[in-house]
């Protein structure tokens, strides 16, 4: 089941589905092995949950540094609870249709309560910043009013620097009127 699809600024595009694999379009045909398979990774509910791998983004360097970011669900090793995770990978030295998976870099990892209303889209910005679309946590209506509260994850855009770059974010958690935090 495609969720997204992106372009690693050459020709190919990247088919991302939600059980967890990365599949490859080149000169219109889908290439016979997967770019990633992180099955192992990745916690996908049938029916009507909406988790599974659910974003990929490519480094605005990517074709030098080789860096590429995916948002999915996970609850393993078995019996943990369901988590969201942010994850940088590398391509392999070796093969650009193939990805590096023991190169896994974990950026970070949040609680989701529920089964639905995850989220999952990654995109660079023009600023360089990698932002992420975390969901508002699920069920029906936003139950626990994630959305509205400033200090979770949920229901948010994260912005976060990738390269660490340092300088900081501004400090805006104290600006009067402010509908955002920086925690």
């Amino acid at each position: 089941q495609p969720v997204d699809i992106q372009n690693a600024g050459d020709e190919r595009l990247f088919v991302v589905e939600k059980a967890g694999h990365i599949r490859i379009i080149q000169n219109g045909a889908l290439l016979g092995t997967d770019f990633a398979n992180l099955t192992d990774r990745v916690t996908a509910g049938g029916g009507n949950a909406e988790t599974g791998l659910l974003g990929l983004a490519f480094h605005p360097d990517y074709q030098n540094n080789g860096y590429f970011y995916v948002n999915y669900t996970t609850s393993k090793p078995a019996g943990t609870p369901l988590r969201t995770r942010i994850s940088r990978f590398s391509v392999s030295s070796a093969n650009p249709n193939l990805a590096d998976l023991s190169s896994e870099l974990v950026l970070m990892e949040y609680s989701q309560p529920f089964s639905n209303h995850n989220g999952g889209q990654l995109q660079f910005g023009p600023d360089g910043y990698l932002y992420i679309s975390s969901g508002d946590g699920g069920d029906a209506g936003d139950p626990q009013g994630n959305g509205q509260k400033l200090t979770v994850l949920l229901g948010k855009i994260l912005r976060i620097d990738v390269d660490n770059n340092g300088g900081g974010a501004p400090d805006c958690s104290t600006a009067t009127g402010a509908n955002y935090r920086i925690p």
